[in-house]
């Protein structure tokens, strides 16, 4: 089915962006924008795309995926295939209105989310329950310990992604490379974020 083959090129594409440091300058992300306006016999497949808040990383994640969907969807349409609709939401780190963006997003009937950064993930995942609109997070830490996936080998459920985790301990080798007589290393991090402790705690 043409949309199955779609589903996965577009999964394959966001996981792909959202592992790549893309080499252009990050973009501004816009509240709202689509792709293409439909293929010749109206059907289309429909994206959701939703990002924690405004930060360059992000922003260039974002911005990478759009421009690949866009590709994409010009791809399936000059085969005959569905274009592909994206809208693009920012929840500006308020949990409220990241909240209401998922729930949007589920009543709209989008066949994908795209959420960007753990908040963001966490919130369209409770959004998802009870349908069968399936995820693809990126820029999340610690999948497991945020209940995105069972485990790091086979997320189960209906969604996948990938990790940013940064393992400390190779920082720490590296400080005692630098300096062998190295006595203490600060690490700042932040109590109440899961991905900032999953960082301290490994």
């Amino acid at each position: 089915m043409k949309k199955n083959r779609l589903f996965a090129a577009v999964t394959a594409a966001a996981l792909a962006l959202s592992l790549a440091a893309c080499g252009s300058a990050p973009a501004s992300t816009a509240s709202t924008g689509a792709s293409a306006s439909g293929s010749a016999d109206g059907e289309s497949f429909k994206v959701g795309i939703v990002q924690y808040t405004s930060h360059s990383s992000l922003d260039e994640i974002c911005t990478a995926i759009q421009s690949e969907l866009t590709a994409l969807s010009e791809e399936s349409r000059a085969a005959g295939g569905p274009a592909i609709e994206f809208e693009v939401q920012n929840g500006q780190a308020d949990t409220a209105t990241l909240n209401d963006i998922c729930k949007l997003f589920v009543s709209e009937g989008v066949d994908l989310i795209i959420p960007i950064a753990t908040p963001a993930a966490t919130a369209a995942a409770a959004a998802v329950q009870g349908s069968d609109i399936p995820l693809v997070y990126s820029a999340v830490t610690d999948p497991v310990g945020a209940q995105l996936a069972d485990s790091m080998d086979a997320p189960g459920q209906n969604m996948t992604g990938t990790s940013d985790y940064i393992d400390t301990n190779k920082i720490l080798d590296l400080a005692l490379a630098a300096d062998p007589d190295l006595k203490t290393l600060g690490l700042i991090y932040n109590l109440g974020e899961t991905n900032s402790v999953t960082k301290i705690g490994r």
